[in-house]
């Protein structure tokens, strides 16, 4: 039944030409690199309860329905993710925003985020928690002043950069800053006693490795950097057109919300929601 309607599409060109048939609609096909956390492809399999979203049913439905054909590739870790934008291969990205727009101007792309998509629980926001051990005795953020604190590396928005923008704004200035890639590193390192705090992904302790040797339980919350968005499809508008992104955006959004396959855990696809990070204002020109 799916292809009824590119059908009658057919149809309905046909008759409206008369004697002389019009072109065939042409599918517009997009080679997209994915780094989603919520994703069995790209996630690691200790959280596979959580992270148990998958596409191929998504992405069958835009064929058959919107003739839109997206070929989507895997990378698990964002080192991956950066050597595939630095190919050139593709024509978009879907993953936090921040991994593909840091890129832009070592690769010459010009990714526009054309949409946002839910985790399971229908969110689209992303925070980095400023966390300490249970048992410390700090409470409030002001007292990590001239103390040791662990954040994330600067391909972590919400855990470096965002981190570092709370600390100036409050007058915070730790006395020691480490960085480490993974949430699960920061963590560790509190455990062993090596730090007095670190900012990791709000949803580090759920959703991440780190729930194979600590729980939230451990740890006590105490602020939250700003919102950012969690997950976004960027496209290359260097080698997109406008209409072919528009037409990319209707056919997602005709597959969203209550029409969203159960396999995308949750509504699916969105607006975009506004962001824009003032890092990549510094670089403009």
């Amino acid at each position: 039944m799916r292809t009824l309607k590119a059908i009658s599409i057919l149809a309905a060109m046909a008759l409206s030409g008369g004697c002389v048939p019009p072109p065939m609609p042409v599918p517009l096909e997009l080679h997209i690199a994915v780094n989603d956390i919520y994703c069995t492809d790209t996630a690691c399999s200790c959280v596979a309860d959580v992270a148990a979203r998958t596409y191929p049913q998504t992405l069958e439905e835009l064929r058959l329905d919107d003739l839109v054909v997206l070929q989507f590739d895997y990378f698990i870790d964002t080192y991956q993710l950066e050597d595939a934008i630095r190919s050139g291969k593709y024509d978009g990205v879907l993953s936090k925003p921040w991994l593909a727009l840091r890129m832009q101007k070592e690769t010459g792309t010009r990714f526009e985020r054309i949409a946002d998509l839910l985790d399971p629980n229908d969110n689209r926001w992303l925070t980095g928690s400023v966390i300490v051990p249970a048992g410390s005795p700090i409470q409030t953020l002001e007292e990590l002043d001239g103390k040791h604190v662990f954040i994330g590396e600067e391909d972590g928005y919400e855990k470096h950069q965002a981190a570092l923008r709370l600390f100036e704004q409050r007058g915070i200035h730790p006395a020691k800053i480490d960085t480490h890639s993974s949430c699960g590193e920061n963590i560790g390192e509190l455990l062993d006693g090596h730090g007095d705090a670190a900012v990791i992904s709000d949803y580090a302790l759920v959703a991440d490795c780190a729930v194979d040797y600590a729980s939230p339980a451990d740890f006590r919350i105490l602020e939250h950097t700003e919102r950012i968005p969690l997950t976004s499809l960027m496209i290359d508008t260097n080698k997109v057109w406008p209409y072919q992104v528009e037409r990319l955006k209707k056919a997602l959004f005709e597959h969203s919300g209550k029409n969203a396959p159960e396999t995308l855990l949750g509504h699916g696809f969105i607006e975009p929601a506004p962001w824009n990070p003032p890092e990549l204002e510094e670089e403009t020109p």
